[in-house]
């Protein structure tokens, strides 16, 4: 689902993308994948790589790097235990809020959403060339959780993120481009 507004005060395009799936796993397990950098690269769409600086508490920080090389420093602006994770992440541009919760139903099984929250100056081109292929990779990155979640050894030791758009790698390089050649994001 694709949800497009509009921010007065950045005077500037909003947007969101979210898939939600219901599954028969337990929320926990769901859980205990969001609490844990370690699994990003074996559910998340465009992680190689994820780690800590401590705990996962609100104002902590996640490096991650993505599958084109960009190591990002994603702020906690959510944590709910069992519940919910939110990553604040903030390429050329944008500012994208990562939105990942689990949720139980009432007859068993889990509620999964997943979500970007997206605004800032390039919202609109973003929006354009990018929410087409990101509803996709969200939709099959609910399934890898519930997937694993239901399955822990079904996790594959080393997934390659998907390939990376042409509309992608030319945003991320404007990005390095703004970092002064640096493939991390400070």
């Amino acid at each position: 689902m694709l949800e497009v507004g509009w921010d007065e005060e950045e005077d500037a395009v909003s947007f969101t993308i979210e898939a939600v799936l219901e599954a028969d796993v337990d929320p926990a397990a769901v859980f205990a994948l969001y609490a844990d950098p370690a699994t990003w690269s074996s559910w998340g769409h465009n992680a190689t790589w994820a780690e800590a600086d401590g705990p996962l508490v609100e104002g902590g920080v996640v490096r991650v790097r993505a599958g084109y090389g960009t190591v990002y420093r994603c702020r906690i602006r959510r944590f709910e235990p069992d519940r919910a994770l939110e990553l604040v992440v903030k390429p050329a541009g944008l500012t994208i809020v990562n939105v990942y919760e689990v949720e139980p139903r009432p007859s068993g099984g889990s509620r999964v959403r997943h979500a970007f929250e997206v605004s800032g100056p390039i919202a609109g081109i973003a929006r354009i060339a990018l929410a087409r292929n990101y509803q996709r990779q969200l939709v099959e990155e609910v399934t890898a959780v519930i997937r694993i979640a239901g399955d822990p050894a079904a996790a594959p030791a080393d997934r390659t993120p998907d390939a990376v758009t042409p509309p992608e790698r030319a945003w991320h390089r404007l990005g390095r481009v703004m970092r002064g050649g640096r493939e991390d994001q400070r």
